[in-house]
């Protein structure tokens, strides 16, 4: 039971080929995650902390954090990891 390397393969590329499409149906993802959140029932009364009172919060946070944490992984790998052109040579 369980995934054949050659299956993951497949799969993996057939995302690379369809990456609009993908790309598109992870926006939407996100869109309903938004309006999910929106239209959640809101008990202000025991809200902990302000932020909890506010519409999609959490949400675009959550959003927000993720592409803050790709950005600043990719300076660090960039700064770190790159090499010069002619290191090799």
């Amino acid at each position: 039971m369980g995934f054949d390397k050659m299956e993951i393969v497949k799969y993996i590329e057939i995302l690379r080929n369809n990456m609009k499409t993908l790309k598109k149906v992870l926006i939407a993802y996100l869109v309903a995650l938004v309006l999910f959140d929106v239209l959640l029932p809101r008990d202000e009364a025991h809200a902990h902390y302000f932020v909890d009172k506010v519409w999609a919060y959490w949400t675009f946070f959550s959003i927000a954090g993720c592409f803050l944490l790709i950005k600043v992984a990719k300076g660090i790998a960039h700064t770190f990891l790159s090499k010069d052109e002619d290191y090799y040579g």
